[in-house]
């Protein structure tokens, strides 16, 4: 088990998967910092400083500092973090299942969140927006290419994952994922069915073109994401990371006006 006395470091982008590892850490009782990236609008890209921390410019990245001074280590993926930090650095069974059969339902959850959902989940996002960044004269070619590949494939996988995902909850009995308490599953799957989902209820609404009500039509994945929502380090964890993009911005603005 690794030494308590470690530090960590996540690289945070805006509106990306890092928020849930934020949530980890400090459900965990970890000793962190968090360096802010904010995308660029118009490329919708990381800016080039996260370029440097990894090649692909993605988020979260996590740094491990070993506090008995072996060398640090660097994270990607989501599904690795976590399942870094849960062999780790949860003896306590926090964010564990308690028997090998949960824990293996956990593991699931953390591949099928970014191995089946999420993809479906940006694939629909970047068709619904083609039509503004495609270049004048394929405008109306790229809405209608776009929209046949929501309706004929994304909007019903999209569907099939939904139904998937209430009758797992509706099966388990307990308002979790996994067992009768908040897990690693369900810190996974805040992103794509709480952040993209519930709490983006008129966005969802724009991709499919369907006047879907997703708190009644999915009522146990509604009353999870409420629970998420309402949790008290989730709002902690929301609080902290606003008021940091609010200060980096309030800096950077300040050093802009500097150069001027």
């Amino acid at each position: 088990m690794a030494d308590h006395g470690d530090k960590f470091l996540v690289h945070w982008l805006d509106q990306s998967r890092a928020h849930r590892i934020v949530f980890m850490l400090e459900l965990l009782g970890l000793d962190y910092d968090v360096e802010v990236y904010l995308r660029h609008h118009d490329t919708w890209r990381g800016p080039s400083e996260l370029f440097q921390v990894h090649p692909s410019g993605k988020a979260p990245i996590l740094e491990v500092f070993f506090a008995d001074g072996r060398p640090s280590l660097k994270l990607a993926e989501s599904g690795l973090i976590m399942q870094y930090l849960l062999k780790n650095y949860d003896p306590h069974n926090i964010l564990n299942p308690t028997t090998e059969v949960d824990k293996l339902r956990v593991d699931y959850y953390l591949h099928y969140s970014e191995g089946t959902f999420q993809h479906i989940l940006l694939t629909m996002l970047i068709n619904s927006v083609a039509k503004s960044i495609a270049p004048i004269g394929f405008k109306s070619l790229a809405k209608m290419v776009t929209k046949g590949l929501n309706n004929g494939y994304y909007i019903h996988e999209w569907k099939l994952n939904m139904e998937f995902l209430e009758r797992q909850l509706d099966n388990e009995h307990t308002g979790y994922f996994v067992g009768n308490k908040l897990t690693a599953a369900d810190v996974m799957l805040t992103f794509p069915v709480y952040e993209n989902i519930f709490d983006n209820e008129n966005g969802i609404r724009e991709v499919t073109g369907e006047k879907i009500d997703l708190f009644k039509t999915y009522p146990h994945l509604a009353a999870w994401s409420d629970r998420i929502a309402k949790h008290p380090i989730y709002i902690k964890v929301t609080d902290m990371m606003d008021d940091k993009v609010n200060e980096f911005i309030s800096q950077s603005q300040q050093v802009g006006k500097k150069r001027h």
